[in-house]
């Protein structure tokens, strides 16, 4: 391994732990999206400095402009920020529309730039939203809870209808995927299309983990599928490094996983660990069974109890995924 790539690394982390209680509270609204507050931490921030730039004078004056409106009347702000985001939805939507009756059904960047930037951009505000009502969810909000109801029935009503009707498209995907989600109800038989989904996208077939069985405790299925989730990006970010022939990037140099269980760990997976960790700790909401099951393998022990009988059962996890190194010839 280079000493350019330990380098980056080391440079990551650091920039990773935080300096200051502010720092902190960056970190922790940075981790859950929260746009909003991070915009107020920014504020008090620029309120302390003595000399502030032309950006920073304009970002507080646009700030303080939008706080006087909301505190004077809320209900002709929420009908502004409707009428402008309905608007913006639309326009995007047009050009949608067009595009189709013009006979473009790609959608690919080389294909058609207005088109593809479109359906990003929706992409993009659909992301930004579900994450918001995520963490109103998180906060224990009822109406943010039912709303994700809501749109997770439609989002897998959607694709159980779209995956056997177009299965090419969700392939490349559902291959490298290890993790589907799905609800079972009382009737554990109840599966509905769930066979034939599997047989047409062939969900994990391309996965590093594909070959795994169902696992023997709760702790363990619910471990698997956050290290998986983390395997799923780290190697996308390593791949889209090489794909693209990024050089620079921390992830160029980063190693395959097959055999290095080990060195994923140490570089990556072990602080990602911890900071989830750190997360469930103070918002224990965040993931109520994962944190119930750890109560119950510890005897209800300390947090550090806790702390390294997760890292256990992860680390497992990540070996069982990876495979045992390669034996010497």
């Amino acid at each position: 391994m280079s000493d350019s790539f330990i380098t980056k690394r080391r440079a990551k982390r650091d920039l990773l732990k935080p300096r200051t209680a502010e720092d902190a509270e960056w970190m922790e609204l940075s981790n859950r999206g929260d746009l909003v507050g991070i915009r107020h931490l920014r504020v008090r921030q620029l309120k302390r400095k003595r000399k502030l730039s032309k950006a920073e004078r304009q970002f507080l004056a646009e700030f303080e402009i939008d706080q006087k409106k909301i505190q004077r009347d809320p209900d002709a702000v929420w009908q502004e920020g409707f009428d402008l985001a309905h608007k913006g939805i639309r326009l995007l939507n047009m050009i949608l529309y067009e595009k189709r009756v013009q006979g473009v059904q790609d959608m690919k960047d080389e294909a058609d730039g207005a088109a593809y930037n479109a359906m990003t951009s929706l992409w993009g505000l659909a992301v930004n939203l579900r994450e918001d009502f995520v963490r109103y969810a998180e906060d224990g909000s009822p109406v943010a809870a039912h709303f994700i109801f809501s749109q997770g029935k439609e989002l897998a009503t959607a694709f159980s209808r779209l995956a056997i009707a177009y299965p090419e498209n969700f392939r490349e995907f559902a291959e490298r995927s290890l993790t589907m989600p799905s609800l079972r109800a009382r009737n554990a038989a109840f599966t509905c299309d769930a066979d034939a989904i599997i047989e047409a996208i062939h969900l994990a077939e391309r996965h590093h983990a594909s070959n795994l069985h169902d696992n023997r405790s709760r702790i363990g299925a619910l471990c698997h599928q956050f290290i998986a989730q983390i395997v799923d990006l780290v190697e996308a970010c390593r791949l889209e490094a090489k794909q693209k022939n990024h050089t620079d990037s921390e992830w160029w140099d980063f190693p395959e996983l097959k055999g290095n269980a080990r060195t994923w760990w140490k570089l990556e997976l072990k602080e990602l660990v911890d900071r989830e960790f750190e997360k469930m700790k103070k918002y224990p909401q965040r993931n109520p069974a994962l944190w119930q099951e750890l109560d119950k393998v510890t005897d209800r022990g300390t947090d550090s109890a806790k702390r390294a009988a997760f890292q256990k059962y992860c680390y497992n996890k990540l070996e069982q995924i990876a495979g045992k190194p390669a034996s010497p010839a």
